[in-house]
């Protein structure tokens, strides 16, 4: 501690609360782009040349400047009531506003907050702090010496300057000073120490006003009681002062705080007469269950409708149940009791039937709570409040929604203990602002491309738009803006996974020495075949498509159904296996027919690549489900080895493995027949084997499909035995096989086709 080792009063107008530089805790805190111009006039009345002191040994700076800082509580702090603002002292003029330089750190609240708001409540003064100005020499700043001379300092480095939170002084201010110009520090003790200074401090107060009142009061001096009496009306001013400022109000004047409050206020109207529409009608989910799913150990109680949609979850071990549609919470907690999850229902749901549409997020130690959005993601709805758990505090960033978002987390078992107004944060601000413009409803378009106009004919006009054809110069534009990752590497000699998309596609290496423009977007690419150049970017939208599932059909599921049905027709023969798209089916000479079936792979759908809304009305489609989609398994019947089906050419198929291969051989005409007979043998076949099919030159071909089956295999091993036996020659396909079949039957594929 200091020599002055008690609270003094300070001739800047401050209860002062000792410091020691070399045994005190020296704290920043946090300056934002209102409070600069107060922080920047205090900093520039106090550069002057006898106020440096030299730094202490071991400090990282070369010098201070020794200052008082005024600690003044804001109950009013939309972000933690315990909040303490540092001020400029009261000998620098204007209120409390005009001086507000910043605030404490959360970190430090636990140090001063209680101390201080209790020192300025029972006494009415301002209560403060010591401090001090970071100085650093000029010549071990490298800011001011990057000048070819190494002079450093330009008059030209402040042009067009202006202060900011990160830079308070210009460099010329401080050239002119001779010390480069760091932070405002606030020096503190202990928290012990600061409890019991405040505490000796009323308690002396407390103590001399007692035996003033024992005095007669001619005793009482003219100067004691005129001071008593200012401290008084002082007093008075400040607890009112604080109280109207903490119900959403200022110091005589409107902040722009306050203005985006009232903004909000505003915004949050509407919802509340839509609200009332949407509790009136009905949800729209039928036969719900509860269903528990394990994936990699991670346990999940999940509510979903008759068409597998999921409406809810249960957060284990003790809840909430979380919902994408609260009107669906009875028969959710039905559903649940029927699957054995004993839960309650929190309150009478039908005296709680104010709630909004919006849906709870429960993560970490926090629940968000958002405005449901149609088509939205639960990542894009916008936040309008959230509760902590712990304390029991719902904070809501719009006061007409708090009787409804309190009703909302009653519907999930927890009565908030105390509902407060709040300003979102920025990183919630910028997220609401994204979610305010963000189109209404989920955009299946993942991923754009840049395929030329003369290229998009090659698909009917009302599947184009779903291409996502950009120009060039949007894309650089978006490019720069950081709207889109960085192009991608066009050469393969340097770039491996443009030359594995390239010979992924098309089954050959590729030359390295040979450049052309893209078929299909012009920039520059290579080629695995001789005139096929296609770039990086349309190799991996080949490869990964361009759409995802949003969970809600529209014009982008008829674009997808044409692009399924198109390769069926010109490429397969039948419904290709998602594996079958790694690799390009088709008579490489004829150069139109290569660009249409990569153009329809930019349309298929890809699995695993979903985006679902907030309300799906189906879920996420496997390959199987959009093969179903699009009118190929009409005959289908699900058994215990597959999708039984029939192929183009009428051949029975056990399962879609046996049709693929079965298309390809009927798209390519190689003659085949199916389930011809082994030769017998009295212990190789004894009961009839047979496989799939036999080729017109007797070769036969067997499709592995059941190799995780013990009795499977040793069959098939029975077939190889035999086959070898009897010198047959037997192909054997597995589904890895599916994007080589060219290689695989090459022997019989007509001479210059594919492979």
């Amino acid at each position: 501690m200091s020599s002055c080792e008690t609270i003094q009063y300070t001739p800047d107008g401050l209860l002062t609360i000792p410091g020691d530089r070399a045994n005190d805790f020296s704290l920043g805190f946090a300056v934002f782009d209102d409070s600069v111009p107060a922080l920047r006039a205090f900093i520039l009345d106090r550069l002057r040349k006898e106020n440096i002191r030299p730094a202490a040994s071991k400090a990282k700076y070369d010098a201070v400047i020794p200052v008082r800082v005024g600690l003044v509580p804001r109950p009013d702090n939309d972000y933690d009531t315990r909040a303490v603002s540092v001020t400029a002292p009261p000998c620098d003029g204007g209120s409390v506003l005009d001086r507000h330089m910043g605030y404490l750190y959360s970190s430090a609240l636990h140090v001063t907050s209680q101390s201080i708001r209790d020192l300025t409540d029972e006494t009415g003064m301002p209560v403060g702090c010591h401090g001090w100005i970071e100085l650093y020499d000029l010549k071990d700043d490298s800011r001011f010496y990057d000048d070819e001379d190494g002079e450093g300092g330009e008059s030209d480095d402040d042009a067009g300057w202006e202060p900011s939170r990160d830079e308070l002084v210009s460099w010329a201010e401080q050239k002119a000073f001779g010390y480069a110009v760091g932070s405002v520090r606030v020096l503190l003790p202990e928290r012990q120490t600061v409890r019991a200074l405040v505490d000796a401090y009323l308690a002396a107060r407390r103590q001399e006003a007692h035996q003033c009142t024992k005095k007669e009061p001619a005793q009482v001096g003219v100067e004691q009681g005129l001071r008593r009496a200012l401290a008084e009306r002082l007093a008075i001013r400040l607890r009112t002062g604080l109280s109207h400022r903490a119900v959403g109000g200022a110091w005589g004047r409107e902040t722009e705080r306050d203005r985006a409050r009232q903004r909000r206020d505003a915004e949050a109207q509407p919802l509340l007469h839509a609200w009332e529409t949407y509790r009136s009608s009905p949800h729209g989910f039928r036969d719900l269950r509860a269903v528990t799913r394990s994936v990699f150990h991670h346990t999940r109680i999940l509510v979903l409708d008759g068409s597998g949609v999921e409406v809810g979850q249960y957060h284990q071990p003790d809840g909430p149940l979380t919902l994408v549609d609260e009107r669906a919470r009875a028969e959710a907690l039905d559903a649940l009791r029927t699957h054995g999850v004993d839960v309650d229902t929190p309150e009478d749901l039908v005296a709680l039937g104010g709630f909004p549409d919006a849906v709870i997020v429960v993560g970490g130690d926090r629940w968000s709570i958002r405005l449901s959005k149609p088509g939205a993601p639960r990542g894009g709805l916008p936040e309008a409040g959230w509760f902590d758990p712990d304390s029991g505090t719902l904070t809501v960033y719009a006061a007409s929604l708090a009787e409804p978002l309190t009703v909302l987390l009653r519907r999930h078992g927890v009565r908030p203990l105390l509902v407060t107004w709040g300003t979102p944060g920025e990183e919630v601000e910028r997220h609401n602002l994204r979610a305010a413009v963000a189109p209404a409803a989920i955009s299946p378009v993942g991923r754009s491309s840049r395929v030329t106009a003369i290229v998009q004919q090659l698909i009917p006009e009302p599947h184009r738009r779903w291409l996502n054809a950009k120009p060039d110069n949007e894309e650089a534009l978006a490019a720069k803006t950081g709207s889109l990752l960085p192009p991608l590497i066009d050469d393969a000699a340097e770039n491996q996974y443009y030359r594995r998309a390239l010979e992924a596609l098309f089954g050959a290496p590729v030359n390295l020495a040979e450049r052309g423009p893209c078929r299909l977007c012009g920039r520059s690419s290579q080629s695995a075949r001789s005139g096929l150049f296609y770039c990086h970017s349309c190799c991996v939208l080949a490869g990964n498509g361009v759409l995802r599932d949003t969970g809600v059909d529209g014009a982008w599921t008829e674009a997808t159904v044409y692009a399924l049905r198109r390769l069926a027709e010109i490429e397969f023969s039948g419904p290709p296996s998602l594996t079958q798209l790694d690799r390009v089916c088709v008579p490489f000479e004829d150069h139109a027919l290569v660009d249409e079936v990569m153009l329809c792979r930019f349309l298929a759908p890809r699995p695993g690549s979903a985006l679902l809304s907030t309300r799906p009305t189906r879920p996420a489609r496997t390959w199987t489900e959009w093969l179903g989609h699009a009118g190929f398994l009409m005959d289908g019947v699900r058994t215990s080895m597959g999708m039984a089906t029939t192929a183009t050419d009428g051949h029975p198929c056990r399962s879609l493995f046996e049709r693929h291969v079965d298309d390809f051989l009927h798209h390519w005409g190689v003659n085949h027949e199916t389930e011809p007979a082994y030769p017998r043998h009295p212990e190789l076949n004894t009961t009839g084997l047979r496989a799939d099919w036999r080729l017109a030159d007797g070769t036969f071909v067997e499709a592995l499909g059941l190799m995780t089956k013990e009795a499977y295999v040793a069959k098939v091993a029975r077939k190889r035995e035999l086959a070898r036996h009897h010198g047959l020659r037997l192909v054997t396909v597995t589904a890895e096989d599916l994007n080589r079949l060219p290689e695989v039957f090459a022997d019989w594929l007509p001479k210059g086709s594919v492979g």
